[in-house]
């Protein structure tokens, strides 16, 4: 079934609007993984508890995004949401359940933890710094804990990835989309300039000025008015 799939583009796009089948189908089949993603229960400390669970209840509603199916089984999911730190010892088992999962499969890492090691990435030999030491990761969502909203951005994001990044001509490749742009009228050159003369502006003191502004030159001032006067 795979080396039929991989063969069927080449073999549509010969015909007349063959391309143009070949776009639609690909605008179904990421539509459709998009808004039917299996998360797998992977919880290793508090973001677990304090973002996750905050996400599948009543308030928020994971299932508005078509992701609420949250699975046990690696081979049922698609999708690895990693919330808490993770120690070297639980780096090769995270590895092992990445690699049992259903393919295409998605990962987001959320939390300063699953990012960067968090705080406990001081002073620690246990803790790996990022889960992308170990596995790929798609999107990234900070915060300590982040609040459902952020999670929510995150899970948009990876949608938007899926439905705009995959295609059947190129299994296997995925594209990231661009989230975020300059204006057309601004160029890189004119942010560098505008740095450039904030810190110059920033750098230029007036002495006497700042020493007036001084709290304790204001007092000496002061001291001298009082003497002086008596």
């Amino acid at each position: 079934m795979g080396v039929a799939l991989d063969k069927l583009p080449g073999i549509v796009e010969r015909f007349p609007g063959g391309s143009v089948a070949i776009t639609r189908l690909d605008q179904a089949i990421n539509l459709a993984r998009s808004n039917s993603l299996w998360p797998l229960m992977f919880g290793t400390k508090c973001c677990a508890i304090e973002m996750l669970m905050a996400t599948g209840a009543s308030h928020h509603d994971l299932s508005r995004f078509g992701a609420e199916v949250a699975r046990a089984s690696v081979r049922q999911a698609d999708l690895m949401v990693i919330a808490g730190a993770i120690v070297k010892k639980m780096a090769p088992r995270m590895r092992l359940l990445y690699e049992q999962m259903a393919e295409p499969r998605y990962v987001i890492a959320t939390g300063s933890c699953a990012i960067s090691g968090g705080p406990f990435m001081y002073n620690s030999y246990t803790v790996v710094r990022g889960a992308d030491e170990i596995i790929p990761v798609d999107v990234y969502v900070p915060g300590c804990p982040p609040r459902p909203e952020a999670f929510f951005w995150g899970l948009l994001t990876l949608q938007k990835m899926i439905r705009e990044g995959e295609t059947i001509r190129a299994p296997g490749i995925r594209k990231k989309p661009v989230l975020a742009a300059l204006p057309e009228d601004v160029s890189i050159h004119d942010i560098r300039r505008e740095i450039r003369s904030a810190l110059v502006d920033e750098n230029i003191i007036d002495i006497e000025k700042a020493a007036r502004e001084k709290p304790w030159a204001q007092k000496v001032r002061a001291w001298i008015r009082r003497v002086s006067s008596h």
